[in-house]
């Protein structure tokens, strides 16, 4: 049964009259306040929400009833001071019994025969119960997912989209044909994940599982890398295995394949052909079994025209092609992942965290995901690191786009202007330029020149990774450098 005092105004008075019954049958929150903020009708399921005793209430100023509210956070006040309509607005404040509430609501200002106010009144549902069960349907739908995929051999690929279980269905097949095969898909979509399921069911699953990201190897050591060195093949070589001889019987996962220079990549035409190769600086070949996994991060037709991939290599390698969608055409797997990321990560993190809000997942919902799925992955681990204490639900998301890396430095380096896009979506070109380095030592000969410029070289990679906080593909930006020649450079120099 609800409660009403007799309002001030005499207009208001009729309003109860004649909705009271109406008002008072509503299995929802219902308040009305008079033009001074102070209740005038509070409805049986405010209380229950609430925790208290309805009477207690009316005549009470809103403010004073709800202190964790004020004139800028409470929509009822806002209708009266600035006569404005709120429809389903988010709310969240704290019971006089401690409870956090999460709140959607319409409030609306009332208005008298002359045209002033005479008081407002909030409609509303309590979202905590919904909020609860939508995050635990959430949490059981990944872990669901993940003990399916578990079950399969332990590749934890959790996706309920359509699109990729196609994509997984073809996989499968060529995983059990003991074909090459080639995956594409841009950065951060989980290829090595795709590469190693094919592995896992395949026959050659208990052999060995070697990876090998091309753009990390620089140009003049990959091939020995590949195929290995015999002593003596050049300055300070000794005879080593090379990965080929490595995995013999199992798989060879190749990741970023059109960073291999193209003379090489005829070389590993030859490998797949039939299964031969000759170690670097050996006149005698060595036969070995092993499949192919290459994975690409760009199109293989536009490497192709590029000159960047052979093309008698790329219709060996696509017997087995599959496509990994990005997460942008795949985004009921949003919500799926990102259950599964609070859970994988909220424990070490932020233990108290439950779930996400309905803003938040939101807001995931609509961002473009240029990383892909280790970029929804990483905006969770940050989001989880940065949320305030005591709060059940991850609220504030904290997204960092590459411009955004640019600007915020670790280290006391200054940066020129970065020029940003409107579009959050595309970040602008980064066209700053690295702080001039400190004059360097007088040179003591010309034979410490190489030295000289091997320090500054050093000096310049350390101040851009600092300036774009250990962002690869930003400091490669910095530099003017490809992003692959960055790679190299730094294991290079062991940075």
């Amino acid at each position: 049964m609800a409660v009403w005092r007799e309002p001030v105004s005499t207009e208001l008075q009729g309003v109860l009259a004649c909705l009271g019954e109406f008002l008072d049958s509503l299995e929802q929150p219902v308040t009305i306040v008079d033009q001074r903020g102070v209740f005038v009708y509070y409805n049986h399921y405010s209380a229950a929400i609430d925790g208290v005793d309805a009477a207690q209430v009316l005549d009470q100023p809103l403010l004073q009833a709800c202190p964790s509210l004020t004139a800028d956070t409470s929509t009822l006040m806002r209708c009266l001071t600035q006569e404005q309509r709120f429809i389903h607005c988010h709310q969240r404040y704290e019971t006089p019994l401690g409870q956090v509430i999460d709140y959607l609501h319409t409030a609306l200002p009332l208005y008298g025969a002359s045209g002033q106010i005479i008081g407002a009144i909030e409609v509303g549902r309590d979202l905590s119960h919904y909020r609860s069960l939508t995050n635990q349907v959430l949490d059981l739908s990944a872990r669901l997912l993940e003990a399916g995929s578990q079950r399969q051999q332990g590749d934890a690929i959790i996706t309920a989209d359509p699109q990729m279980q196609q994509q997984l269905g073809h996989l499968d097949a060529c995983a059990g044909a003991d074909v090459p095969v080639l995956i594409y898909g841009e950065t951060g979509t989980g290829k090595e994940l795709f590469a190693r399921r094919v592995h896992q069911r395949s026959k050659r699953a208990e052999k060995a599982w070697i990876t090998l990201n091309c753009a990390a190897i620089p140009d003049t050591l990959l091939e020995s890398t590949l195929f290995g060195t015999t002593r003596g093949a050049f300055t300070g070589a000794e005879t080593r295995k090379g990965l080929f001889a490595l995995a013999d019987g199992g798989s060879l996962f190749l990741d970023e394949l059109n960073s291999m220079p193209i003379e090489l990549q005829g070389k590993l035409l030859r490998v797949l052909q039939d299964g031969r190769f000759s170690p670097l600086g050996s006149g005698r070949e060595q036969q070995v079994n092993v499949r192919i996994i290459a994975a690409m991060n760009t199109p293989p037709w536009e490497e192709i025209r590029a000159g960047r991939l052979r093309e008698d290599l790329f219709y060996r390698l696509n017997v087995g092609f599959i496509r990994v969608p990005p997460l942008r055409e795949r985004r009921s797997d949003i919500a799926v992942l990102a259950a599964h990321f609070i859970r994988m990560h909220a424990a070490d993190i932020r233990p108290d965290i439950q779930g996400i809000s309905e803003q938040a997942l939101q807001a995931l919902q609509q961002h473009p995901w240029p990383g892909n799925v280790r970029m929804l992955e990483n905006v969770i681990q940050r989001s989880l690191l940065l949320a305030p204490s005591g709060q059940p639900w991850l609220e504030k998301l904290h997204f960092l786009d590459e411009s955004e890396v640019v600007r915020t430095s670790v280290s006391p380096v200054a940066t020129s202007e970065i020029a940003q896009s409107a579009d959050h979506s595309s970040p602008a070109a980064i066209t700053p330029s690295l702080p001039a380095p400190a004059a360097p030592p007088e040179v003591a000969s010309p034979a410490s020149l190489p030295v000289q410029l091997a320090a500054l070289e050093r000096q310049l990679i350390q101040q851009a990774m600092a300036t774009s906080a250990g962002h690869i593909g930003a400091a490669a930006e910095l530099l003017g450098i490809p992003r692959t020649t960055l790679q190299s450079k730094l294991r290079k120099l062991g940075l």
